[in-house]
């Protein structure tokens, strides 16, 4: 039990020390000559900011969502588990992705939320983030004529990902991998009670869709922020190009934060619709910009549990019992 006490406090200290340190190398590393001379729109910054803290905020919707499908029907969204998602989020600025799926885990089981609910739902939650990302922005972009520019092979490689993400999200096929990657962590195997439906499957599918719409357009504010000329019907091409470099970002496990893929495929898409040099700033501004609504993110989070707890007081009871009323 000693060991124990000591183990809490020492993941929570690793986790923020790890995260600080690569927060800080990404910073030292970042060109900031490349913002030298640049005229941004400050009203399309504003409206980046509200779609960026808005998907945020939906992917802890959506992550309720999921535990709540597979029973743990007493999870509410509040103050603790947003807090939770904003920081474990932070976790993806550690390499691999690991952390930020670990993070959820870890830290809503210290607020009473089953251990066993928590491994699948937060992995069921990424998969279908990562899925719906790479099937939705395929799509548009396929259908898109201006990716004719780019080789063949990129739309058959599009094909065989939307191919793969679909049969990975069968209820039978995600229930197999979990029962595995269970097996290989030496856990118990996955129990009747855990394992993922349809109906779960899908919700979140369709929730996640809108989130896509959501992230992408952040990206758009953004672009249209430093090229005004950026017309509206190149909306959704840029919506698709931000979710895919999104989603090949988090699969990027040898990267922290997908630094490095995220803009070598913004950049590859935005410069069939914008000029090149507009697209290099767009992508290294896009990347410190994220930085900055996900440490907003955190910081809205921590702020509504400091003010939470102010209100209440201590804390008496677990976040799945007393803090989430049905």
């Amino acid at each position: 039990m000693a060991s124990r006490r000591w183990l809490k406090p020492f993941i929570t200290i690793a986790f923020y020390t790890l995260l600080a340190a690569f927060l800080v190398i990404y910073v030292v590393n970042t060109d900031w000559s490349t913002f030298a001379d640049i005229d941004i729109d400050a009203r399309f910054l504003v409206l980046a900011a509200i779609a960026a803290l808005g998907f945020r905020y939906w992917q802890t919707f959506i992550w309720i969502t999921v535990l709540r499908g597979l029973g743990a029907h007493d999870v509410r969204m509040n103050a603790e588990l947003i807090h939770v998602y904003a920081k474990s989020w932070l976790g993806r600025y550690i390499p691999g992705t690991a952390p930020w799926i670990l993070g959820k885990i870890y830290f809503a089981s210290l607020h009473g939320v089953s251990k066993s609910k928590l491994a699948v739902g937060s992995l069921l939650e990424g998969a279908i983030q990562i899925a719906v990302l790479l099937v939705t922005s395929s799509v548009l972009l396929l259908l898109d004529p201006r990716l004719d520019v780019l080789p063949v092979e990129y739309s058959y490689a599009m094909i065989a990902v939307i191919v793969v993400s679909v049969i990975a999200l069968l209820p039978p096929v995600f229930n197999l991998l979990i029962g595995l990657a269970f097996r290989i962590l030496r856990r118990p195997g996955l129990s009747a009670d855990n394992k993922v439906g349809p109906r779960t499957i899908l919700i979140a599918a369709g929730q996640y869709t809108v989130g896509a719409l959501m992230s992408g357009l952040s990206l758009f504010f953004i672009v249209k922020a430093l090229y005004p000329a950026l017309a509206l019907s190149d909306a959704l091409f840029v919506i698709a190009s931000g979710n895919l470099a999104g989603a090949a970002s988090m699969l990027a496990i040898f990267a922290p934060g997908g630094i490095g893929v995220r803009e070598g495929i913004q950049l590859l898409l935005l410069g069939i619709v914008i000029p090149g040099a507009i697209a290099l700033v767009a992508v290294v501004f896009t990347r410190v910009w994220g930085i900055f609504m996900d440490l907003a993110f955190f910081g809205l989070g921590a702020g509504g549990l400091a003010i939470k707890k102010r209100r209440k007081g201590p804390e008496t009871g677990s976040t799945a019992s007393s803090d989430m009323p049905n």
